[in-house]
């Protein structure tokens, strides 16, 4: 027994070891998968994008699942900085028609570019990113990458030798608030503040909003998605000050949510959100939102907010908005009270209980002109500019053709609540065509249906699809008539349904045979865990240590008799 013991404790050794071994370079380009070996090793050499970074001992600091967020990040303040430098280029001509500006297509990489984009980076771990914005985006003045974790600080330093970009990063050892709110005045604001945080970012919001400049970019991404998606409702009331909802259309929510939360924090001081692209990525979401000045702009956003009323059947949904607001002839903002209720105590569907959402933020979710430019941008880059280009265009796709119509219904929902099976997309979007509304499918949720049309229209759609579905279903005679199904299945319809195809329930991207919706790269593609950096101590301690962890390690093996 004793013997058998010895032989399993051994071989547990060995297969440690062989776990913990170090590997000397990793290119996240070659398409293997490092999930697993970026936690489990004490040093790794990692190569991204035109970066090159060494990842400190004992310290999750990396996650390949991330490359799209900053292959993402990197394109869309590519775009940023072209606007920054097309405004810039305006001033200089104003004050100087003779003055001659450089085409941003020209502008060198990785060369200081004076009064261009101030950059804040306010939770930067080893600088990956701050370090791809270096030597991928031009116009680039100053880079921030800050962290509070003095290992993390020592670590972005060594990667800023490493790369040779001291010229435009500089290592901050501070507290991401500190650096924010230190930030304030007018003449020492950022052009953009990136906040990437493990977790919620909803404490960095108001710090971010106060330090960003006129036209700056706030991009954030927050990974907290169980509270987000309703899996924590009083957690996410207390991060972002609104309440989720645990519906198909959550990750639609939690960026609408997100939103409501930074709107608030702007409207404080007077400034308005602009949102240029928010999507929902994998296990998190990620937010570009442009913030401009303006006390009526931002009152008049009153609008835009809404709590909403959820079925807790048929999963429809009823917005209330807070008022309704707009800016007169002189810009100033007009308000009237907004009319209400939208709905009564219980479903006008099916009069099942409702439940309350929100707030959250109505307005669009992305602005038309900058994702066809974006799109643009990334197709007529050089094929090795991004790991993830394809991947990227095919989610931008899907976003181009996204209506602004906030949340959507789920097939499979609309199955199960009226007993069928689940309707193609085609059958579904041609009903909603032929009968005059519009229909497309959400990036958040690949057999989703975002239409502008009433509800009650999607369930006479779903009562006649019923009708004519080959699934068995008891007869009405014999059905409970209290219940939320009976009331939906009997309710007369106030539409003709035709199902005929419809020839543009085809998107664009569709037809062309794009990709529009792409699978994990690798297996175990998630979230890591929390970054920690391994402590350095004495040898003293480790002794210390040591001895300890040898007399509980007597104390719990059992003894020969026992055996």
């Amino acid at each position: 027994m004793i013997s058998y013991l010895l032989r399993i404790r051994v071989n547990f050794l060995i297969r440690t070891s062989i776990l913990n071994r170090r590997l000397s370079t990793v290119d996240i380009n070659d398409n293997e998968d490092y999930s697993l070996s970026t936690i489990m090793t004490d040093s790794v050499q990692v190569k991204e994008g035109k970066a090159n970074i060494h990842l400190p001992e004992g310290a999750v600091f990396y996650n390949p699942a991330q490359v799209f967020n900053r292959d993402l990040s990197v394109a869309c303040l590519r775009l940023v900085s072209k606007y920054h430098h097309a405004n810039e280029c305006k001033r200089i001509k104003k004050n100087d028609p003779n003055a001659a500006c450089v085409s941003f297509d020209q502008l060198p990489i990785g060369v200081r570019q004076e009064n261009g984009l101030k950059i804040a980076e306010a939770l930067s771990a080893t600088g990956l990113r701050s370090i791809r914005y270096a030597r991928e985006i031009p116009g680039i003045d100053t880079i921030y990458a800050n962290d509070i974790d003095a290992g993390a600080v020592e670590s972005i330093k060594q990667n800023i030798e490493l790369n040779d970009v001291k010229h435009l990063v500089q290592a901050s050892h501070d507290d991401a608030m500190n650096l924010l709110y230190s930030h304030r005045k007018p003449d020492n604001q950022f052009h953009v503040v990136d906040l990437d945080p493990y977790g919620t970012p909803g404490h960095f919001l108001d710090g971010a909003v106060q330090c960003i400049k006129k036209n700056g970019v706030i991009c954030i991404t927050a990974t907290d998605m169980a509270s987000l998606c309703g899996n924590n409702p009083h957690s996410c009331y207390s991060k972002y000050g609104s309440i989720p909802l645990h519906e198909p259309f959550c990750h639609e929510f939690a960026l609408r949510m997100i939103l409501y939360a930074l709107h608030l924090q702007a409207a404080r001081y007077d400034r308005i959100i602009e949102p240029l692209l928010c999507m929902s990525i994998d296990f998190y979401v990620r937010l570009f939102v442009r913030i401009s000045y303006g006390a009526a702009k931002a009152q008049s956003q009153l609008g835009d907010i809404a709590t909403v009323y959820n079925c807790t059947y048929c999963s429809s949904f009823f917005f209330q908005r807070y008022g309704q607001a707009s800016l007169d002839e002189r810009g100033n903002a007009k308000f009237r009270y907004a009319h209400g209720p939208p709905v009564g105590t219980h479903c006008s569907h099916c009069e099942s209980n409702l439940r309350v959402g929100g707030p959250i933020w109505l307005g669009p979710l992305f602005d038309p002109s900058f994702v066809n430019e974006l799109i643009t941008s990334i197709e007529q880059a050089p094929d090795d500019s991004y790991a993830y280009r394809d991947r990227m265009l095919s989610m931008l796709y899907v976003v181009k053709e996204e209506l602004p119509d906030p949340l959507y219904f789920d097939n499979g929902k609309l199955a199960r609540v009226m007993h069928t099976h689940i309707p193609q997309n085609k059958v579904i979007k041609s009903a909603l065509l032929n009968a005059g509304y519009r229909v497309s499918t959400s990036h958040a949720r690949q057999d989703s249906i975002k239409t502008n049309a009433p509800h009650h229209v999607i369930w006479d759609i779903m009562r006649a699809f019923a009708e004519l579905s080959s699934t068995k279903r008891a007869s009405t005679e014999r059905l409970n008539t209290e219940s939320p199904y009976y009331r939906l299945l009997t309710k007369p319809s106030t539409i003709q349904v035709d199902f005929t195809e419809h020839p543009d329930w085809e998107s664009e991207a569709r037809k062309n045979k794009l990709i529009r919706f792409m699978g994990n790269p690798h297996a175990r593609w998630g979230p890591l865990g929390k970054a920690v950096t391994k402590n350095k101590r004495s040898s003293e301690d480790n002794d210390s240590i040591q001895n300890k962890k040898q007399a509980k390690s007597d104390e719990d093996s059992p003894t020969e008799e026992v055996l």
